[in-house]
């Protein structure tokens, strides 16, 4: 469930062999990709490299006591290929930017709340208490086959991902007459491929609140479902679309109970566009989670200070605080 930052994609030589530059000091994790840009096998830990290092698989995936042999490897023959952007610059994946809008212009014409698709699967993009509707339904459907945060077992290629998912799968297929282009494609395997993360960041809007998502603290959601009679289940709301609710189903629209339930989920609404939660445009932490990313932006700032200073090999005065350095 780590936050992942897609930096680029690099060609496989025909003998296995690759040979490519990237960022110094990031900290780097690999996947093997397919011809259609979904993952064999990835890596479970990670690297660094430094400004100026060239470094390899030795020492992890091959002896670092024995020959490497007197065949060149075919990538080790040009100059090291450049990391091709996955559509846009470099960022956090968030599934609601990244994914739902696929399922919006390909999916919900039937798969929408009270469409024939529903049945199966619903792919509404409509915000609920933790997450948005399709990604619930997709993960608690068992349509999309990840580890999730375990177990640790190492898994061999091919066994988890997009190559064993079964919304993948339908869609290769082929889905009545749904047709993805190659980018709307990538987009849900590398979702996937990923370990099908939903928030772009661990930082919160509402931290005393419901798994530090819901907009509508423990006391609205419970005279919610005391009013619908419904369990607050992850899908039982939409704050999109408050009067398309599943928890508001049961109840006659007559019936003053539909009218004061309708009036909380409304003002979940209306304080996620007060304060948009962390898949949604504008969103601020706030709370702990506020003066934590703002200690780690000083932090990072004075790290890449240091850093260039190291590559340009000259000394770095230290910043001075109350009289004291540190």
């Amino acid at each position: 469930f780590n936050n992942k930052r897609i930096l680029g994609t690099v060609p496989v030589e025909p003998d296995g062999s690759a040979y490519f530059s990237v960022p110094a000091d990031r900290f780097l994790y690999f996947q093997l990709l397919d011809a259609n840009g979904m993952m064999i096998q990835s890596m479970r830990s990670g690297t660094i490299v430094r400004p100026g290092e060239t470094l390899g698989c030795v020492g992890c995936h091959e002896d670092r006591q024995s020959a490497v042999g007197n065949h060149p490897m075919a990538a080790t023959r040009r100059e090291p290929s450049k990391l091709q952007p996955f559509y846009g610059p470099e960022r956090l994946y968030n599934y609601y930017a990244e994914v739902q809008p696929v399922f919006d212009r390909n999916c919900v014409k039937c798969h929408d709340y009270g469409k024939p698709g529903t049945k199966k699967v619903t792919l509404a993009g409509d915000l609920g208490i933790i997450f948005n509707a399709s990604y619930v339904e997709l993960r608690s459907k068992g349509l999309v086959n990840v580890p999730g945060a375990g177990p640790t077992k190492t898994y061999d290629p091919y066994a988890w991902g997009s190559h064993t998912s079964k919304l993948v799968q339908v869609l290769q297929k082929g889905h009545n007459d749904v047709k993805l282009s190659k980018e709307d494609f990538d987009r849900i395997v590398t979702w996937i491929d990923l370990n099908a993360p939903y928030y772009p960041t661990y930082a919160s809007a509402y931290p005393n609140n419901r798994f530090g998502r819901s907009p509508l603290d423990d006391r609205q959601l419970g005279e919610l479902g005391h009013l619908t009679g419904v369990g607050m289940s992850p899908t039982a709301v939409s704050f999109t679309r408050p009067e398309m609710s599943p928890c508001l189903a049961k109840l006659d629209k007559s019936d003053p109970k539909y009218a004061q339930a309708l009036a909380i989920i409304r003002a979940g609404k209306a304080m996620l566009a007060q304060r948009p939660r962390a898949e949604m445009p504008g969103f601020k932490p706030i709370g702990p989670d506020a003066q934590r990313e703002a200690k780690y932006d000083v932090l990072a700032s004075e790290l890449r200070r240091m850093r260039q200073a190291i590559a340009a090999g000259r000394k770095l005065a230290l910043p001075v605080d109350g009289g004291k350095k540190y």
